[in-house]
């Protein structure tokens, strides 16, 4: 009989999904609610409901922005495809929502489904080719104009202020900024203060000239002036593109603007021209404007249709994605439009909340930028702002719901059931997978025994169906017993204290070549 061999668990830190389960030998290959950072992995920190106000905004919040006022007061804007809302820091909740907007969208529609065709075109139960005009989920621009909220939707185009010194928020809502562009697609404020608007009209302008590659600019400290002359600095121009403008964000003292297609610089030259702008990235555009987020100086992204991540560091340069695949199969094509990109400044991740097998947004990927790893899961967040303003992140649900993320190992939502975290790896297998294996112990490798749970899942073959054995209640040593070629290890806990798996050992005996 040949002596027990004591085999390792290590995997390579993240999420591989991008093949056959077989091919994920030595990586993680499913997860839910877990993180890799410098060398450990364990759950991710839990949330609470954040404030003593249980009343939840009214419709799904979609766009979020923090800021300080010039008097240190602390806010929050969220916006809706209807309405336009701040929160104090008592979380005191205030509708702003500017007289007479115009109400978008809560969901997409992509034009192509039944009754967007021509009758007796194509089949009944068929998919149908990409013929309509889509009408992406409405999404708000936000930006900040000193110390008071700007900010505009493309459905109802008109750019909003509003004056964070009032006295009494209640007192006064957004209105609409004198002379300022109309039936515009998003709004930024540049580094010299002087505030963008992408697509539209100017002021008093007809829908029908609408020009969604225009982009139009203030004079400098004054977002009531757009008329260019000779003692301003106020003017358009009207991008060389072939997409349709989506928005920019600021970045390496720039603004990065995005169309459906393609990645543009604006930057600040003066007068005459006062912006030059350049072409930077093709093939490129980001699914929405929303799922671009901004880490230092460095810009990260989801392209369209899920096809492809991008960043820009002075360069647009793709980011090699090890989840690519199962996100394009996973992600519901029609609602892409409602993706957000999170920055988790506290353990370096950029988060893409995304719509999975539902209508609205329920699962995330994550790309951890500086050890160059994914993950995977399931959370429904469609509001989102990092650390910062604020002690912790704050996050919203569809519900309207705000949570403090970071917090403790709590992971339910308000009259929802708790998630679990796991991870679960890809196969093991004793040298080239010509013997079976017959495992006897595991020698944990935790922080937390009693409160984690190991399952495996053995195959004699890569394509059979797996064998289930366990749940196993980690201990010093776990006693275990299965055989097969190959297996795999899950791991969880559904306890609220925190751990960390590190490198278990298997004992295994090598059998016959059967």
């Amino acid at each position: 009989m040949p002596a027990p061999q004591y085999v390792p668990l290590k995997f390579q830190p993240g999420v591989w999904k991008n093949g056959t389960l077989y091919q994920a030998q030595g990586r993680w290959f499913d997860a839910d609610l877990m993180r890799w950072s410098v060398g450990a992995l364990g759950p991710i920190g839990g949330w609470r409901t954040w404030g003593h106000d249980t009343t939840a905004i009214t419709n799904v919040p979609r766009t979020t922005l923090p800021w300080m006022d010039n008097t240190f007061r602390r806010w929050i804007a969220v916006g809706t495809y209807a309405n336009l809302y701040v929160y104090d820091s008592a979380a005191s909740l205030f509708d702003i929502t500017p007289a007479g907007f115009t109400a978008g969208r809560e969901d997409a529609d992509p034009n192509i489904g039944y009754g967007n065709g021509i009758y007796g075109q194509s089949t009944y139960g068929s998919t149908r080719p990409d013929l309509g005009i889509p009408e992406p989920a409405t999404i708000w621009s936000f930006s900040l104009w000193g110390e008071d909220l700007v900010g505009c939707t493309p459905d109802d185009g008109n750019i909003y202020q509003w004056v964070a010194s009032t006295a009494v928020p209640t007192d006064v809502v957004a209105a609409r900024i004198a002379n300022s562009p109309q039936f515009a697609i998003s709004t930024a404020v540049t580094g010299e203060r002087i505030q963008m608007v992408f697509g539209g009209v100017p002021s008093g302008g007809a829908e029908a000239d609408r020009d969604r590659r225009r982009i139009f600019w203030s004079d400098s400290e004054d977002n009531t002036d757009w008329t260019a002359s000779s003692t301003n600095q106020a003017g358009d121009h009207i991008l060389d593109t072939e997409g349709d403008l989506l928005g920019a964000v600021k970045v390496r003292d720039q603004l990065l603007i995005f169309t459906t297609i393609d990645a543009h610089t604006a930057t600040y030259v003066g007068l005459p021209y006062v912006y030059a702008f350049d072409r930077v990235g093709t093939a490129c555009g980001p699914v929405c404007i929303n799922a671009v987020a901004v880490a230092g100086p460095t810009a990260y992204w989801m392209g369209r249709s899920a096809q492809g991540f991008f960043m820009f560091d002075g360069y647009v340069r793709p980011i090699p994605c090890d989840v690519e695949s199962f996100l394009v199969t996973e992600m519901n094509q029609a609602q892409a439009s409602k993706v957000i990109a999170w920055h988790n400044t506290l353990f370096n991740e950029i988060v893409w909340f995304y719509p999975g097998d539902t209508t609205e947004v329920d699962a995330y990927i994550s790309y951890n930028y500086l050890e160059k790893h994914w993950a995977v899961g399931t959370l429904a967040r469609t509001g989102v702002m990092s650390r910062g303003i604020f002690l912790q992140p704050i996050l919203f649900d569809a519900d309207g719901n705000p949570y403090e993320h970071e917090v403790g190992n709590n992971y339910e939502d308000v009259g929802e059931d708790a998630l679990v975290p796991y991870v679960e790896s890809g196969p093991i297998q004793l040298g080239d997978g010509d013997r079976v294996l017959s495992a006897t112990s595991l020698i944990p490798d935790v922080t937390s025994l009693g409160d984690i749970t190991t399952t495996f899942y053995t195959r004699m073959y890569p394509t059979d169906s797996d064998t289930t054995h366990g749940p196993y209640t980690m201990a010093a040593p776990t006693s275990v017993r299965f055989t097969g070629r190959t297996c795999r290890m899950k791991a969880t806990s559904d306890s609220n204290a925190a751990w960390n798996l590190g490198i278990p050992r298997l004992e295994m005996q090598p059998g016959g070549r059967r």
